[in-house]
């Protein structure tokens, strides 16, 4: 009886029909898993690793993303940027990427001016993974070196916490003649302008350090910054092209912000506790308030960049979904237990401890177990002139790059390890 009903003409049709019909279900599949890869918050598909990443993007607990392998960080001068460097240096070199390095063997690519092929050490095979160093961001110069799927990220700090930096770092206490000596920054924002007048005076640089300072650096031209419409495109294009900005204020925040954009692991994103490049400010405390409305005056663009990121990093916060603080408290926990540890790990600063007993974080709703071990502990501690080290040792030159060239190739020396740390951590031999 069912050898007869498989023989009939119309179960025939039906299931050529039933094929058909499944063929176009599975197409149009296709096309809406395409489409709904197009909207995603980041609209490219980098070069990538697939892994699991608890709270992408809401909360999901294990959903697989790609492991973004292609960055640049502007890197804005006294806003936290070095610890971000560093953290960004570890994760190149622990996934094998290849990172712009500068020419000259300092921190700076072309800046203060923007930058030049020339002004980087060309790779082997003429493509950069991540640049980390100071530049004058450009997109359009940096497309030319840069991967189409790049990630773009900066960070930022409150203006005034920014200008102390600064006060502290170049030394302008001693170098504006006139201050107060005891409220030096109320005594220059009384009048800016009679100690500094920086693209009017001969011979003197086309930025300021005290004034729209980071702008700056992320590509505004100060001379228009009494220009309200070009004030608010220039933020307006700048919210388009970066991804993320992080606040220094709200730094572990953002890094787990950070963290879940890029898809990478907790452990990508730790960092030695112990701030890099800080000088402290030890003048007396000022009418903060008072000081504000006055250094607004004065540095307007920075101040509208922090208004709008800042209120920008708590709308990404808020899509994230309810776990999002609870990986933060996490996080910090983490960060502690292993500051905790390293203390103990690297006491001989000379020297590993080979014998000491690794620190185990237990697996989270966050992260997969892992281990925390004395070499890690040193990569924490590195400066980026160490990275920059490892990194001129590590990746190779073009087998045709001219003597001219490699002349001019400057390598930095080491700040924090030794010769004995980099040949046991990194088998480099200086």
């Amino acid at each position: 009886m069912m050898e007869g009903t498989v023989r009939t003409g119309v179960p025939r049709k039906l299931c050529k029909l039933f094929v058909v019909v499944t063929f176009i279900s599975v197409g149009l599949c296709y096309l809406l898993a395409t489409v709904s890869d197009y909207k995603s918050p980041l609209p490219f598909k980098p070069s990538s690793q697939k892994m699991p990443n608890r709270g992408l993007f809401g909360g999901h607990d294990k959903e697989v993303c790609d492991k973004k392998l292609n960055y640049m960080f502007v890197k804005v001068h006294k806003a936290g940027s070095t610890t971000t460097t560093c953290i960004l240096q570890r994760f190149a070199y622990e996934n094998d990427l290849t990172v712009a390095l500068p020419m000259k063997g300092h921190a700076n690519i072309g800046w203060p001016h923007f930058f030049k092929r020339e002004d980087i050490i060309p790779s082997a095979d003429g493509t950069f993974n991540v640049l980390v160093d100071h530049v004058v961001y450009h997109k359009e110069l940096l497309h030319h070196i840069l991967p189409a799927d790049t990630v773009y990220f900066a960070t930022l700090r409150h203006p005034l916490s920014h200008l102390k930096s600064v006060f502290n770092w170049y030394h302008l206490t001693t170098r504006f003649h006139g201050l107060d000596r005891e409220h030096p920054l109320r005594s220059f924002l009384e009048n800016p302008t009679k100690f500094e007048i920086p693209y009017l005076t001969k011979g003197r640089a086309f930025f300021s350090y005290t004034k729209n300072y980071m702008a700056f650096d992320l590509g505004f031209p100060i001379g228009l910054s009494d220009s309200k419409s070009a004030v608010d495109e220039f933020v307006s294009r700048l919210s388009k092209d970066i991804h993320l900005v992080l606040i220094l204020e709200y730094y572990n925040e953002s890094l787990v912000l950070l963290r879940r954009i890029m898809c990478w692991k907790l452990k990508d994103i730790l960092y030695d506790l112990q701030p890099k490049n800080i000088r402290t400010y030890n003048k007396t405390s000022e009418n903060f308030t008072r000081l504000v409305a006055m250094h607004r005056q004065w540095s307007n663009v920075d101040y509208q960049l922090y208004d709008y990121f800042n209120a920008t990093l708590w709308d990404k916060i808020k899509q994230e979904g309810g776990d999002f603080h609870q990986e933060v408290d996490h996080f910090q926990k983490v960060l502690q237990s292993t500051a905790t540890y390293c203390a103990e790990a690297t006491q001989d600063k000379h020297e590993i401890n080979s014998t000491f007993a690794k620190l185990t974080i237990p697996v989270s709703a966050w992260n997969d177990e892992f281990d925390i071990d004395p070499h890690f502990c040193f990569k924490l501690k590195m400066h980026r002139w160490d990275w920059d080290f490892v990194f001129h040792k590590k990746q190779k030159l073009p087998w045709n790059v001219s003597d001219a060239v490699r002349e001019s190739i400057h390598s930095p020396g080491l700040r924090v390890l030794n010769e004995y740390l980099v040949r046991e951590i990194f088998n480099i031999i200086k």
